[in-house]
């Protein structure tokens, strides 16, 4: 009797493991080519690390082209994911339009607005963490007048960092002038590194890094110039990038879309994940400042020094708590970038 009992039991077992197994919810995870792009390893990282508190099966489908982009998105929906998350621009059509044929399927983007309410969306008000670094940038060099600005595209998608950055420098040194170059790639360094030695040569001991991956371009410049009694100061993007072998790296203006996963991986499970445009802030803890709003890996204190960084951290309370609030122009043509 007792080994009939223990037999029923195991079996139970079996069986209930078995069922788990067949109901884990599946999570597709689609985005550019990952690489060392902290933009996507974020979210990677974040969606891996949740799967031991939701049980979830993972599958990340890296997009190359428009095609795969498309491809991707057909193959989620045909094998039926129960959440299908798409990370960057690119992702905001297919969602939209998958999301009206596939019932029974959640849908939500990340850095993107897909412009239904069959979807969840998840931009970034990008322009105070910009405006939080411009700052910095003046409160770190007050003797400066000319100051660099290398970033990946030209156009809409950029002119909230271009005119939060220079909105929070000039409210440091109103008279702050700056050049702006960009390399037309999310990833290429090489564009980067040239533009970066133009921009000392003219003047510049400040370059805001906005060339995504591609900021590794200044970052070397910054260390070959360096050998030569020439300094060029930067940040990075998206993630710490400070590091104690490049002390020209002083910070990082952070966009946290692990943070942002997390946000929406969590609703998700707990059943309150809502479609429409979710806009995340400084005070959402999903945009910052490394050494203002978290600590980095590496501090420079020779030029973020106590006062810089007790100046810049009144400068992300005052954003945070909504004593200072930022109005961006609706268009650029609205407004003119002090150029020199």
């Amino acid at each position: 009797m007792k080994k009939l009992i223990s037999l029923l039991l195991v079996l139970t077992l079996a069986f209930a493991a078995a069922g788990a197994l067949a109901d884990a919810a599946r999570v597709a995870v689609i985005c550019d080519p990952v690489g060392v792009n902290p933009f996507l390893t974020q979210v990677v990282e974040k969606a891996q690390e949740l799967q031991a508190t939701y049980g979830y099966d993972l599958r990340i489908l890296e997009c190359s082209d428009t095609d795969k982009w498309q491809s991707s998105y057909d193959a989620a929906v045909a094998e039926e994911y129960d959440l299908i998350l798409g990370v960057g621009w690119q992702s905001a059509e297919y969602a939209a339009a998958k999301a009206e044929e596939a019932d029974g399927i959640a849908f939500a983007v990340i850095d993107t607005d897909a412009g239904s309410d069959k979807v969840a969306s998840f931009s970034y008000n990008e322009e105070q963490a910009a405006y939080l670094m411009g700052a910095m940038a003046g409160y770190a060099f007050p003797n400066e007048k000319k100051f660099g600005y290398i970033g990946c595209f030209e156009g809409s998608g950029s002119f909230k960092y271009r005119w939060g950055f220079t909105e929070g420098l000039l409210s440091v040194i109103p008279d702050a002038q700056l050049t702006f170059n960009y390399t037309n790639s999310y990833s290429d360094p090489n564009p980067a590194y040239e533009f970066a030695k133009q921009q000392q040569a003219q003047g510049c001991t400040y370059i805001f890094g906005a060339a995504a991956a591609g900021n590794e371009g200044i970052f070397s410049a910054a260390l070959e110039l360096a050998q030569e009694g020439k300094y060029i100061y930067s940040v990075g993007q998206d993630s710490d990038m400070t590091r104690e072998d490049n002390p020209y790296i002083i910070s990082s203006q952070l966009k946290n879309t692990g943070v942002t996963a997390g946000i929406i991986l969590d609703a998700y499970f707990a059943g309150t994940l809502e479609n429409g445009l979710h806009v995340l802030e400084m005070k959402d803890g999903a945009i910052g400042a490394t050494h203002i709003t978290s600590d980095g890996v590496y501090l420079n204190a020779d030029i973020l020094t106590d006062e810089v960084i007790a100046s810049t951290k009144a400068v992300a309370d005052a954003i945070s708590s909504g004593e200072l609030v930022l109005t961006m122009p609706q268009s650029e043509a609205d407004y003119t970038f002090p150029l020199f």
